[in-house]
């Protein structure tokens, strides 16, 4: 990406240096595409060597640090960088480091999980990483990982935000070349090298799961293998093809259960693949399983569900992985995902994987709703621009002004709202009157609704006594004040706050043609304000200058209640989307109310339709069968049937 946009990128690897059973498989055409040319930019790679006798040493190990930054340092004399990126630290953190202070170039760190999480607390190596982030010109990290580097020395206004990357939609899509299993096979059976990555008997002859990545306990492995035992005594024809492996005890350990539970048929181990050819794996299988749950390091977020969900894959899920994708109240189980509650639960997650084998068609709508989500979500990232903006800013050795949001923020999240923003444009705008000097700021103290009010009223009667200038100011504080009116209500009882489970059905998931005969609810912890006038223009104010002169409505506002688990701020919305909620009360079907609503004014019944589902994945209602709406069983016991 960052060549695409016109840079020179040299990539310092040991990547050929990797041994089984972490090594990809890589043929001749492969190897020809890890460089690239672009208009304006292109991509060299420059290979460390194999371990030979001439880099011997006792104790003998692979000198990877010492390699990666000599390489980066003569790489650097003929064609001179302007700053040095590295991602995880060990060894390219500390390599890039050395090669920063032997070139006098900028270094760039960037953690990810385990290296942050895990390597950066080991006694033996907390001071080494200590030194390579103070020395580094900027840290790209958030949340903890960015609140200790600065407790561990590094200033903070050399941390900074940007870690947000997007997925090649170009090659990350639904549409394209499976995976030729038998040919794979064929391939690494003629090449002696590879012949230990590829284990077991299942040919997909028949439908499979796909998993990839790293096994383990941790990432539901042997949780999956006992589901596929029992999904194989119901008499179901599936298979689980495995792109995943982990260090030789989790590898035989694996290898070793599969056999026990009579799975040698069933399974296939294929070695890690370039991430090219990713997209041909997930689209051949009739579901993705991301099953990590009590990962023991919680700020790691996998892009595994991402790239499934790109192809157009149907994702199975921990919840624990889908609630660290951004938005995932967007991505709602049977509507576009599926999620497993509890991994170790193998009833139910054999459950689960059972409905998908049973009705295929249905995994397929999930996959493309899902799709629908990925994109959405990656044309809302600044990539590569971002990551850019940092090189550039550390290549020049300038600060940068997103360094803050970095500490404060998780990725991903937004910077706390000010409920009272505009009360305080009024506080201010009295302040002025009463003192008659020059204009007041706004103050910075705690405002809370009684506080509010308390303003209004006091604008209220200023205006009263002629000044007509402080007029527009009421609207804006009554805007707030009813917000917090509203946000301070008490939750309905029995409101139900996961919105990843707000779609109940009686079958498993929500197929292509389900939408019309549902019935939607509205969120029971949703306030719909109306105004009479137009609350939008109010969006933009920041000072006393921005106010407008009101333009008639009426205008609708929803808010939530507060401390429920929503974590929603208030949302302008326009005058068909405020009916449709007006009669979400589950008494009547999405057509039953598209049909009422296609009156010449709001459109067809099928515009109304898709504007009800829009609605429904925004999480502003829920979706349940008519036999659900008759108040029958939850949905867990429906999804065993």
């Amino acid at each position: 990406a960052l060549a695409a946009q016109g840079n020179e990128v040299h990539v310092v690897t040991n990547a050929i240096e990797v041994q089984l059973p972490f090594r990809m498989y890589m043929r001749p055409e492969d190897w020809a595409r890890c460089e690239a040319q672009y208009d304006n930019g292109a991509v060299l790679v420059h290979w460390t060597e194999p371990p030979d006798r001439s880099q011997s040493y006792i104790p003998m190990a692979s000198p990877y640090v010492s390699k990666l930054a000599g390489v980066a340092a003569a790489v650097h004399l003929e064609h001179p960088f302007d700053v040095v990126y590295s991602h995880y630290l060990e060894p390219y953190g500390v390599a890039a480091c050395l090669a920063a202070q032997i070139t006098g170039i900028p270094h760039v760190a960037r953690m990810a999980g385990s290296d942050a999480g895990r390597l950066w607390y080991h006694p033996q190596l907390r001071m080494l990483y200590d030194h390579v982030l103070r020395s580094a010109e900027l840290v790209i990290a958030a949340g903890e990982v960015a609140e200790r580097a600065v407790g561990h020395g590094v200033e903070p206004e050399r941390v900074v935000h940007g870690g947000q990357f997007t997925l090649p939609e170009e090659l990350f899509r639904p549409e394209g070349p499976r995976l030729d299993l038998a040919a794979l096979r064929a391939q690494l059976e003629a090449a002696p090298e590879m012949r230990d990555a590829i284990w077991g008997n299942f040919e997909g002859q028949s439908p499979y799961f796909g998993i990839y990545g790293k096994l383990g306990e941790s990432k539901g492995s042997f949780a999956l293998l006992a589901a596929m035992q029992r999904l194989k005594a119901a008499g179901l024809e599936i298979g689980l093809v495995a792109l995943a492996h982990g260090p030789a005890r989790v590898e035989n350990e694996f290898r070793t259960h599969a056999r026990k539970l009579g799975l040698a048929d069933h399974v296939l181990q294929i070695p890690f693949l370039p991430h090219w050819r990713v997209p041909e794996f997930l689209r051949s299988c009739v579901a993705v399983c991301c099953l990590e749950q009590e990962f023991p390091i919680g700020f790691h977020n996998p892009i595994i569900a991402l790239e499934a969900l790109l192809c157009g894959s149907c994702l199975v899920a921990s919840t624990e992985v889908i609630r660290k994708l951004p938005q995932h109240s967007r991505l709602p189980h049977g509507y576009s995902c599926v999620a497993v509650e509890d991994v170790n639960d193998i009833e139910h997650l054999s459950g689960r994987l059972a409905a998908i084998v049973r009705d295929p068609g249905r995994a397929s709508a999930v996959g493309a709703r899902g799709c629908r989500f990925a994109r959405e979500l990656q044309s809302e990232i600044e990539f590569p621009h971002t990551l850019e903006r940092i090189l550039k800013a550390a290549a020049a050795r300038q600060g940068l002004r997103l360094s803050r949001r970095g500490l404060t923020q998780p990725a991903g999240s937004s910077p706390p709202r000010d409920r009272f923003a505009l009360t305080r444009l009024a506080e201010a705008a009295l302040t002025t009157k009463r003192n008659r000097s020059g204009r007041a700021k706004p103050s910075t103290h705690e405002i809370d609704l009684a506080h509010a009010t308390r303003v209004l009223a006091d604008l209220k009667q200023t205006v009263s006594l002629g000044h007509k200038d402080l007029e527009t100011l009421i609207a804006g504080v009554d805007i707030e004040r009813r917000i917090a009116v509203a946000e301070n209500e008490p939750a309905d009882a029995g409101a139900k706050s996961d919105a990843l489970f707000r779609l109940r059905l009686r079958s498993w998931a929500m197929g292509e043609d389900d939408l019309r005969d549902l019935v939607p609810r509205r969120d029971p912890r949703l306030r719909l304000l109306k105004f009479d006038f137009d609350v939008r223009q109010f969006a933009a104010v920041k000072s006393a200058t921005d106010l407008p002169s009101l333009a008639p409505g009426p205008s609708y506002v929803i808010a939530f209640v507060r401390g429920s688990a929503s974590g929603r701020g208030s949302l302008m919305i326009d005058p068909m989307t405020a009916q449709i909620l007006q009669v979400c009360d589950g008494t009547r079907t999405c057509l039953q109310i598209a049909t009422e609503l296609s009156d010449g004014r709001h459109g067809s019944t099928e515009d109304n339709l898709t504007w009800i589902e829009h609605i429904f994945v925004q999480g502003l209602i829920s979706l349940e069968d008519e036999w659900h709406s008759s108040g029958n069983s939850p949905r867990d016991k429906v999804f065993r049937r």
